[in-house]
């Protein structure tokens, strides 16, 4: 973002074509389409999961106002992981997908000034979008049998699981992961979790229908990365992997978003990197919160219908296993992942140091949107990551709105089609809600 070239010129303006007139700044040619194309190209083309192409201008212009007005309010591109008052995580987030005040106040001007399309001869090159795919990879794999999802109707949205064989003879150790959308019109994003067992190859052909929001009802199956159409490939910092063992499955939970007509799909999967050698660091990703580990601070999770500001917040002593680990074991956190249903709004996941107490926000993602979910990777490498002890404490925190002021609670109800909240409990579908912060752990060595 900060490194695109695109502004308004201070230069004498061109003439535009063979009119001698002035080209109009900002316009589409010399200074909008190389932004769209490196920061919106990855998800709007034709077939993409956006609702429009913004390839050329035709496309483009008469999205102009709507375009300007997310992209002010930061909904375009998307990125939840914010800075408030409360929250200032320790490191900046790898891949940050947020336009600088520069570019945004470019796309407002070129809309508020109707748009110009300026003259094709003076086009400014257009970038590379950054390469989506995993360099290195070992192994494709891809969902064993195909599956439909019906036209949009009352319901459209659904949570499909996938069971993926990775196919190793030994042990290796995960240290890249690559979404693969087999239908990229309806795959909306994915959750990945681990099957060290291997229990959802027991799955007809691969598949469990309506899964819910987590593993597909595998019980241990360890979460280790989140996915959004656009976003990179999932690795963590240097010489930090993932143990796979022989018999592994991957878990993928597919949210599928329902198109005009019924669409099928059959080549989702994942491409994935490993090392035959254990890395100096092994990593994990623990789920805090309900469920997960901790303790909540207000009782079983319910939202009562009506209720607006409404907290729920989970406390977890940090350890491992149940048991606490010496201070000599370096334990570091590299990435952290959100996750709560349609009636919430706000989550905020911070650690308190056990001597000081001193508070460092990890992670506050406080416009919460459902439909965007990903896990957010600190930039810095493993050795100066946030360390953590035994007996810290992650504290996390989630607010929701059960009202119908909430666009999620509306989207709720018409799934179900009802038209007044309800109570809302702890569950895995359509009318349910979680409270979880999934955090990204390193230990040196292992425990």
């Amino acid at each position: 973002t900060e490194g695109s070239t695109a502004a308004t010129s201070t230069e004498p303006t061109p003439t535009s074509g063979d009119t001698g007139e002035p080209a109009s700044r900002p316009n589409w040619h010399e200074d909008v389409a190389p932004v769209v194309a490196e920061h919106c190209g990855s998800c709007h083309y034709d077939g993409g999961i956006a609702p429009f192409s913004m390839a050329s201008y035709a496309g483009v212009k008469p999205w102009a106002p709507a375009m300007a007005a997310d992209v002010e309010m930061g909904i375009m591109p998307p990125w939840h992981a914010l800075e408030t008052d409360e929250c200032t995580p320790p490191f900046a987030f790898k891949h940050d997908a947020r336009l600088s005040d520069d570019l945004k106040a470019l796309i407002s001007e070129w809309a508020a000034n109707g748009a110009p399309e300026g003259d094709p001869k003076l086009a400014a090159p257009i970038p590379d979008p950054p390469s989506l795919d995993l360099a290195g990879a070992n192994k494709t794999a891809l969902m064993q049998s195909e599956l439909t999802v019906p036209a949009a109707g009352q319901v459209r949205d659904y949570f499909n699981c996938l069971s993926i064989d990775p196919g190793n003879a030994g042990t290796v150790y995960l240290d890249g992961i690559q979404v693969i959308a087999g239908n990229r019109s309806i795959v909306h994003h994915v959750l990945i979790y681990v099957d060290a067992q291997g229990d959802s190859a027991k799955w007809p052909g691969g598949v469990k229908l309506d899964c819910g929001g987590g593993p597909g009802g595998v019980a241990g199956a360890q979460l280790v990365a989140g996915w959004v159409p656009g976003g990179m490939p999932i690795e963590p910092p240097a010489d930090v992997g993932t143990e796979l063992p022989p018999g592994t499955r991957l878990i993928m939970n597919v949210h599928y978003h329902a198109a005009a007509a019924a669409q099928k799909d059959s080549k989702t999967g994942l491409a994935l990197r490993w090392k035959d050698t254990a890395p100096a660091w092994s990593s994990l990703f623990v789920l805090v919160g309900d469920p997960g580990v901790g303790t909540s601070l207000a009782g079983p999770l319910m939202i009562p219908a009506g209720a607006k500001g409404h907290v729920e917040e989970y406390s977890w002593k940090v350890s491992f296993n149940g048991k606490d680990f010496p201070d000599l074991v370096d334990v570091r956190l590299w990435a952290a992942l959100n996750h709560m249903h349609k009636v919430g709004v706000d989550l905020k996941v911070w650690i308190e140091d056990r001597d000081s107490g001193d508070a460092t926000c990890l992670l506050q993602t406080p416009k919460w949107d459902f439909n965007w979910q990903r896990s957010y990777a600190y930039d810095t490498p493993i050795e100066t990551g946030l360390r953590v002890r035994s007996g810290d404490t992650v504290r996390v925190r989630c607010t929701y709105d059960n009202t119908l002021d909430n666009p999620g609670v509306q989207e709720m109800l018409a799934e179900v089609g009802a038209k007044e909240p309800v109570d809302v409990v702890l569950g895995e579908g359509t009318l349910n809600e979680m409270c979880i912060t999934g955090l990204g752990v390193a230990i040196k060595g292992g425990l």
